[in-house]
């Protein structure tokens, strides 16, 4: 009864990522999981001893174990080493921007993602990529969608600061080529299916993927509490909302019935989400999963100090390739004008999205031993993580 054990070792102990992978592989259709409700239960109608042998849902979920090293082994040949512990096995490291002004001003940084999307879409690489977009009736709930047509890619651009199990659609996909974006935890899962001797066909249809940088995701009710209790606005009023508009980096802007624009520094948003987290997110090993085909990250290291301090910065972001089709990708965008590259050096020391959830993981593991999802490598040790506000604080004042 896989659902049961999936339910014991995941979801009672708070290490349901919101991925969505359960919901996309189980052959009974079983389970259901939505942005409404991003813990996977039982469908309506459904009872767990109708699993019968299956251990698909447990099979692939990243939740208790990302299996990162198994995932790196067929991969790359080899797992990574402790000097790669947080940025993974890495083939070139680059400064990316997108050609096109239009993918440009829609993303928050570069618009890398965007820009590797559309274009192999225009080179017919993929049917559709999937991507997070926007429910039309509540413009602050996030929705996963497959994107067809390059406007509907550029109008899904930005990253969305809010738990979004996607993976689920993938089950029921009309399309055989799919580019996939996701976070850590979804790429995992997506890993852990291609682990699998017998691989789901929904692993299948994916042709590539991209990960985003995560220091660590967001409830719902973050962004409901931003809206409602900063901007003094009632969730029926809003007509449209961004996590980063304007000038880069960009505020967390909504806008009303009226056209009115309301909108706060995107440091404040950082701060007040730390109140909306679960324990899977605060406790996770991973800022990238270092298993996407390609990973990306905004530019700027350090986006809290250049919102507070009112920095211009130009857009960029960092882009990372780690396999064989990751890199025919990236040369394939940018051989097609599609993206501009400059080779460029990463150092996680000073990205703070990265040292928050090194620092947070290394307290959350310390604090709750055997409870949390394994690093991918072991031998890293922090005498004394700092808690958030003294990174944020400290990392803020350095230049």
């Amino acid at each position: 009864m896989s659902f049961v054990d999936l339910r014991e070792s995941v979801l009672d102990t708070d290490l349901c990522a919101s991925c969505g992978a359960c919901a996309a592989v189980c052959p009974e259709d079983l389970l259901t999981i939505s942005p409404d409700q991003p813990v996977p239960s039982l469908a309506p109608g459904a009872a767990a001893d109708a699993c019968g042998t299956c251990t698909l849902c447990t099979d692939v979920c990243p939740g208790r174990d990302t299996a990162v090293p198994k995932s790196e082994q067929r991969l790359f040949g080899r797992t990574r080493n402790v000097e790669e512990r947080w940025t993974g096995i890495v083939r070139h490291t680059y400064s990316a921007r997108a050609a096109d002004p239009q993918v440009k001003a829609a993303a928050s940084a570069g618009g890398a993602a965007t820009a590797l999307l559309v274009s192999a879409l225009r080179r017919g690489e993929i049917d559709a990529a999937l991507v997070i977009g926007r429910d039309a009736e509540r413009p602050w709930v996030p929705e996963p969608k497959f994107a067809t047509t390059v406007d509907e890619i550029v109008e899904c651009a930005q990253a969305s600061y809010c738990i979004t199990p996607n993976l689920q659609i993938l089950k029921d996909s009309p399309f055989e080529r799919i580019g996939v974006v996701g976070l850590a935890c979804q790429i995992e899962a997506i890993n852990r299916m291609r682990n699998l001797a017998d691989p789901p066909a929904v692993a299948r249809r994916i042709a590539f993927t991209v990960e985003l940088g995560c220091a660590s995701n967001t409830k719902r009710a973050g962004t409901e509490h931003l809206i409602e209790g900063r901007l003094q606005l009632p969730l029926a009023d809003v007509t449209g909302m961004k996590y980063r508009a304007g000038e880069y980096p960009g505020d967390f802007t909504v806008w009303d019935r009226a056209g009115e624009r309301h909108a706060l520094p995107f440091h404040e948003l950082v701060l007040e989400f730390r109140k909306f987290k679960t324990f899977r997110c605060l406790a996770c090993p991973d800022w990238w999963s270092g298993l996407a085909d390609v990973s990306v990250a905004d530019g700027d290291p350090n986006i809290f100090r250049t919102s507070r301090e009112a920095e211009r910065t130009e857009k960029a972001s960092l882009l990372i390739t780690r396999t064989d089709r990751g890199q025919a990708l990236v040369d394939a965008s940018a051989a097609a004008g599609d993206l501009h590259l400059t080779e460029e050096v990463f150092v996680p020391e000073e990205s703070l999205g990265l040292q928050r959830k090194r620092h947070r993981y290394t307290s959350y593991a310390q604090r709750h031993p055997g409870q949390v999802p394994q690093p991918p490598v072991p031998g890293e040790q922090l005498e004394r993580p700092l808690d958030d506000d003294e990174l944020i604080e400290s990392m803020s004042r350095a230049q």
